[in-house]
């Protein structure tokens, strides 16, 4: 029998838009928004009770206590005692901090495709591939470096994708988005208030939000029409990006796959960049 985890996230169960919130908050802070009262779930997804009732029971159950006994069952060792949840975050051991680290990066992708719901993905790469609206991309402090690469990798999949910088030109960059543009904002803890006036302005102009952020309570989430969540804690002492960055690889890697024109675009691209004697070598 699956896992609970693989069950709720089994692409072969229809959902409906509420009850993919519910999975939302679930999988935002697997296991430990599934075992609280059923009601407190409600609020964390933002829908009614008998959302959940009936999609636990579509899932198989015969209510939210079977559910939860199912959950229980799953939790993996570190979220059986309560005593590691108050530990802090591990440090590196001294005899071998890269490999600790890197084994430690290794574990936190491992939960980051358990984070992932496969209906989310579809709806992202649909939107992104939609020549129809433009695509504008802003990041914070020290996720600016993921939108930059996320939007390098667009412009060379599709036209419309501009940078919203954090510079003084951001307000007249926002002026030009569009309704139903999408507007890919990430965000990690600690959450900057530049973070939060973009998603404002850009839910003002009617465009759609993707929030690439933490499995945290971010104040983007409710204005969010779309969240990609990855962890961000690490063995040293600074979160890490390395989760956040495999998930724009990823969404690249599904975007080249799905883009009709890449091939030609690519050839077109490439022979502006001879012309511009772009690279120092070039195939002769």
């Amino acid at each position: 029998m699956p896992s609970l985890r693989d069950l709720i996230t089994d692409p072969g169960v229809e959902l409906t838009p509420s009850e993919r919130k519910v999975i939302r908050a679930l999988l935002d802070q697997y296991p430990r928004n599934g075992l609280g009262p059923m009601s407190r779930l409600a609020e964390h997804a933002g829908v009614s009770d008998p959302t959940i009732v009936r999609l636990v029971k579509k899932l198989g159950f015969s209510g939210y206590a079977d559910f939860q006994e199912a959950l229980l069952s799953d939790m993996d060792d570190r979220l059986r005692s309560p005593s590691t949840l108050l530990q802090p975050r591990a440090h590196l051991k001294k005899d071998d901090p890269w490999g600790h680290y890197l084994a430690n990066s290794h574990r936190a992708l491992v939960d980051t495709q358990a984070l992932t719901q496969p209906e989310d993905v579809r709806i992202l790469v649909e939107w992104l591939l939609d020549t129809r609206h433009q695509v504008h991309c802003f990041g914070g402090r020290f996720s600016s470096f993921l939108a930059n690469y996320l939007l390098n990798h667009l412009r060379l999949l599709r036209p419309g994708c501009f940078a919203l910088e954090d510079n003084a030109q951001l307000p007249d960059r926002l002026f030009d988005v569009q309704r139903q543009d999408v507007v890919l904002v990430f965000d990690y803890r600690r959450y900057q208030s530049q973070a939060l006036r973009v998603a404002n302005a850009a839910k003002s102009r009617h465009a759609r939000v993707v929030l690439f952020t933490d499995i945290y309570a971010s104040p983007l989430r409710e204005m969010a029409d779309l969240i990609i969540s990855a962890p961000v804690e690490s063995a040293s002492a600074f979160d890490s990006m390395v989760p956040a960055l495999a998930q724009v690889e990823a969404l690249v890697a599904c975007l080249s796959l799905r883009s009709p024109d890449l091939a030609d675009r690519l050839e077109g691209i490439d022979a502006l960049r001879t012309d511009f004697d772009t690279h120092l070598l070039e195939e002769k």
